[in-house]
């Protein structure tokens, strides 16, 4: 695990060295113990190394072949290389690390070698003999690898975007076509960002750069060909195997390993495989003193049954406080649902953890989130028998007449009605409306997509939100305290298999039915009966008292930027803190969060 950086089709040489070294400079806290480089007339690279699998100095990067022609640096974790390793008996390995192994499978595979590896990644390959050279993401998108093109088509490449301002000396500008989406879903999705010209290689995706000719490839993608043939026995029994496959191969680790336990569904059955496969195992999970925010007792009866050692971190306002500036700080792309993640990933640091297993992925694959039975349910075409006409105007006179807070719900009826607007209504922060007054004109999102099961959906919100949302924030957050986070949900054949079940397999008495019928014997009742909550912060008894200085300050740096209407910004913040209108804490936490941002960032 680590943080790479480079620069293919080197123009200057001679900068080559003093650009890595501020490259790695930047991203020191997601490597700090090793770091190196290598360049030459056509490529530069550079790592910074926190070492899990062989902790000797035999994994250093950038890593070479025994035969000096192919060098690269690769941050992430290859679960299978082992087994690969016993495929590549012709190799002269010299090391016992993952990183090795990915040389010898290109050696011997070539570029088809990434159909090999299992496990999370991003890797800067350059083949000295043939002068190409590859920049490569895993299948899901787990591990980040942004990049950069410059007018004299140089492209600088990192695992975080500041890293890639850094060498390339780009003056940060936001992506103004990409300030709807972000204020509509919380992110930017896709391969753009939210700073213009710099870009993500998508999942699944790999770049190579060839006679200065950059071309982009898909290697693999999701598929929701659904296989009716499967029984449901079969698939439950299945889905098990898979699972504890994908956990037993997520142990491995000379470092020390813990989980987080939020005390939901998906945590308590990662604690509760992982249990199986050693001794006890360290928990953490965040308490709170308000009551309706607390997951605590539920994560005490997962942390009881399987005897794990139990951390339990009592957040309370002004610790809070304390470690938002530095939070927000480590934010490398905005985000308003990262920093509970921060404050989990420090405490688990802080107690000598340097691997942690997540739940994350749980909700998206396994149908847990109610646009799932919303879809299931169909409940949204009884608005199509209303004529298109009606519609709107039952739309704009009741604007007229609600909240703020419900305003996205009626301007659904001025869509096609497709689920995938409900959808979108649902995720959204901002109605539409909302966001043209927010950003001075009609900016009008046109996102677009088709849903015909629920292994579409779950496509859908690994796109929009798992992905470039909650990987992303685990990656940025765990990796600003030098901790590995590992997601057993997101290993690519448990994914690939469940994308293949039919719709009603993922239904029944309890949400995530699947899972929890293939954990029926892992997970008391008492955790499978429970009402499932978010694991959200306090923001809206927090915002309005502790934290409104800080949202102010935040909202200042929103009013000061030309892309924004100062006048509704007012109108917004008069309203949330004087209790009119019904404006949600999140509409006032996102401004103030992307102002923060901005701020720190210097973003033009």
């Amino acid at each position: 695990m680590c943080g790479i950086n480079g620069i293919f089709n080197v123009k200057n040489k001679a900068l080559s060295l003093q650009k890595l070294q501020a490259m790695n400079l930047a991203m020191k806290h997601r490597g700090p113990d090793d770091s190196g480089v290598f360049y030459n007339d056509e490529i530069a690279l550079g790592q910074t190394r926190l070492s899990i699998i062989d902790l000797s100095s035999a994994g250093h990067q950038p890593m070479f072949s025994t035969n000096k022609n192919i060098v690269l640096v690769f941050n992430g974790e290859i679960y299978n290389f082992k087994s690969l390793k016993k495929q590549l008996g012709d190799y002269d390995f010299i090391t016992q690390t993952d990183t090795e192994v990915i040389i010898a499978a290109y050696l011997k595979w070539g570029i088809n070698f990434i159909d090999y590896l299992d496990g999370m990644f991003a890797i800067a390959l350059y083949d000295i003999k043939t002068n190409v050279s590859f920049l490569i993401r895993d299948r899901l998108g787990v591990k980040p690898l942004y990049f950069y093109t410059n007018t004299i088509n140089e492209t600088y490449f990192a695992s975080e975007i500041r890293s890639v301002i850094e060498g390339s000396g780009l003056t940060p500008k936001l992506n103004k076509s990409k300030i709807s989406e972000f204020l509509t879903l919380q992110t930017v999705s896709g391969n753009e960002t939210i700073l213009q010209d710099i870009f993500s290689i998508e999942p699944g995706t790999y770049l190579m750069f060839k006679d200065k000719i950059q071309s982009k490839h898909t290697y693999w993608q999701p598929n929701s060909n659904i296989n009716y043939s499967i029984n449901k026995e079969e698939a439950t029994n299945k889905v098990h195997d898979l699972f504890y496959e994908s956990i037993e191969k997520r142990l491995v680790s000379d470092v020390p390993l813990g989980a987080f336990l939020s005390g939901g569904i998906d945590s308590s059955a990662v604690v509760a495989a992982m249990s199986s496969f050693g001794s006890n195992v360290n928990t953490f999970n965040i308490n709170f003193a308000e009551g309706a925010f607390s997951e605590a007792k539920y994560a005490q009866i997962i942390a009881k049954k399987y005897k794990t050692n139990h951390t339990e971190i009592n957040l309370k306002p002004q610790s809070f406080i304390d470690l938002l500036p530095q939070g927000i700080q480590s934010l490398d792309h905005p985000s308003i649902d990262g920093l509970n993640t921060y404050v989990v990933s420090k405490s688990t640091k802080d107690a000598g953890i340097t691997v942690a297993l997540s739940g994350v992925g749980g909700d998206e694959w396994f149908a847990g989130y109610p646009s799932f039975s919303h879809f299931r349910n169909k409940g949204f075409e009884k608005y199509k028998m209303i004529p298109k006409p009606v519609r709107l105007a039952i739309s704009k006179i009741a604007q007229l007449k609600n909240s703020e807070m419900n305003r996205k719900k009626w301007e659904f009826l001025e869509t096609n009605l497709d689920f995938y607007d409900l959808y979108l209504a649902q995720k959204s922060v901002f109605s539409q409306s909302q966001i043209n007054k927010i950003l001075n004109g009609n900016i009008r999102q046109n996102i677009s997509s088709t849903i015909k099961t629920i292994s579409d959906l779950s496509i859908i919100e690994w796109q929009k939100y798992l992905m470039p949302v909650l990987l992303r924030d685990t990656d940025q957050m765990g990796m600003a305290h030098s901790l590995e986070i590992r997601e057993p949900f997101l290993d690519y054949r448990l994914v690939e298999y469940l994308l293949q079940l039919p719709d009603d397999f993922k239904f029944g008495k309890y949400p995530k039915q699947l899972l929890v019928d293939a954990m029926k014997n892992e997970l008391p009742i008492d955790i499978i009966d429970r009402s499932k909550m978010g694991f959200v912060l306090p923001y809206e008894l927090w915002l309005k008292k502790e934290l409104k200085d800080y949202v102010e300050q935040g909202l200042n740096h929103i009013r000061n930027n030309d892309n924004f209407n100062e006048n509704y910004i007012n109108y917004l913040q008069d309203s949330y803190f004087n209790n009119k209108n019904n404006v949600r804490w999140n509409m006032i936490w996102i401004l103030a969060v992307f102002g923060h941002w901005i701020n720190n960032n210097n973003v033009k």
